[in-house]
């Protein structure tokens, strides 16, 4: 199988470090007192900051959140398993706004040890599941959840911003053990 893998808040526990690093700017730099969004999982939607505000935060602040970040329990020992297997590995990013998105993630993906065949930087998710003809993504973020989950099914990593993500094809999970179950289960149903 192809299976595609999402990696902020899916491979990477990326959401609490995000919110502790836009806390300390918003209080520091933007200093007006926003509200955070409770439902928010990344830089561009935890504040309502003005677009100069948010493109501070990537081009200053966010090399150092993705440096900061580690992989969920069992990430890494699952994938490989995965791959060991003779899956497909293909790592479907939309980390656009970091400066060198592609360098910055394969250095992460090699210090964590994860083996894949391709990373693949793009925001379009559901046509790179298209072009790439895989069978699985593994996601949290509910527009990639709800576009994919038309064409192929979707294991999602449960979480307070894609709580009203339900459907056909979306398969919620808490743990990467979970997720090798489902996949699992899906191959098995694959095979008959």
């Amino acid at each position: 199988m192809r299976i595609g893998i999402d990696v902020d808040n899916t491979i990477t526990d990326t959401l609490p470090v995000m919110k502790e690093y836009c806390k300390k700017y918003n209080e520091e730099v933007v200093k007006r007192n926003l509200p955070i969004n409770e439902k928010g999982f990344a830089a561009s939607n935890l504040y309502d900051w003005t677009d100069e505000e948010r493109q501070d935060f990537f081009d200053n602040i966010l090399l150092e959140v993705f440096s900061k970040v580690t992989t969920k329990e069992n990430a890494t020992n699952v994938i490989n398993e995965l791959k060991k297997e003779g899956n497909d590995i293909y790592i479907i990013t939309a980390r656009t706004k970091v400066k060198e998105p592609y360098k910055v993630t394969q250095e992460m993906l090699k210090k964590y040890g994860l083996n894949y065949d391709k990373l693949i930087i793009q925001k379009d998710k559901k046509q790179c599941c298209i072009d790439k003809n895989i069978d699985i993504l593994i996601d949290d973020e509910p527009q990639n959840i709800m576009s994919v989950s038309e064409i192929i099914p979707v294991i999602v990593f449960e979480a307070l911003h894609n709580k009203e993500c339900e459907g056909n094809n979306i398969i919620k999970v808490k743990t990467w053990d979970e997720a090798y179950t489902v996949i699992k289960q899906i191959e098995k149903k694959g095979d008959k």
